[in-house]
């Protein structure tokens, strides 16, 4: 991901934003957006496979089976769970980035753009494990048949 110049900056109090400052916000609050908007199709994508795994469970499946139902229920109660705090730590970031910042005020500047990058990793790796878990539970499914 390539990340625009961080200056100028934001000066305080109802300054005009400079065409580079709003490039570099519009920038972030895009690929926030695309990242919740990602997140709510992966939770909804969990959701239909707890639904697929209930009517599993529903029809007769093997004892031996339901270690690994109670596996997939829980990875999908644990991955809702990291979806949703994911969501509350991009809309916290995107609150924070949006305020204005003195443009002499460095850390600041580099606090958002590090909390920025922190939050791709996280989203890339949260991304990861849930392609991971789809592909083993859909192996799972045909399995079970």
């Amino acid at each position: 991901m390539i990340y625009l110049s961080l200056k100028p900056r934001l000066s305080f109090l109802n300054q005009k934003l400079s065409p580079m400052v709003q490039t570099d916000l519009s920038q972030l609050n895009r690929e926030c957006n695309n990242w919740k908007e990602n997140l709510r199709n992966y939770r909804s994508e969990l959701s239909g496979y707890r639904h697929k795994l209930q009517e599993a469970v529903s029809q007769s499946i093997s004892k031996a089976a339901l270690p690994q139902v109670e596996h997939y229920d829980n990875q999908f109660d644990i991955q809702l769970a990291n979806i949703n705090h994911l969501k509350h730590a991009i809309k916290e970031h995107e609150k924070l980035a949006g305020w204005e910042i003195n443009p002499s005020d460095a850390p600041a500047q580099e606090l958002i753009w590090s909390t920025h990058e922190s939050l791709h990793d996280q989203y890339q790796n949260l991304e990861g494990t849930l392609t991971e878990l789809k592909q083993e539970f859909n192996s799972f499914m045909s399995q079970i048949g």
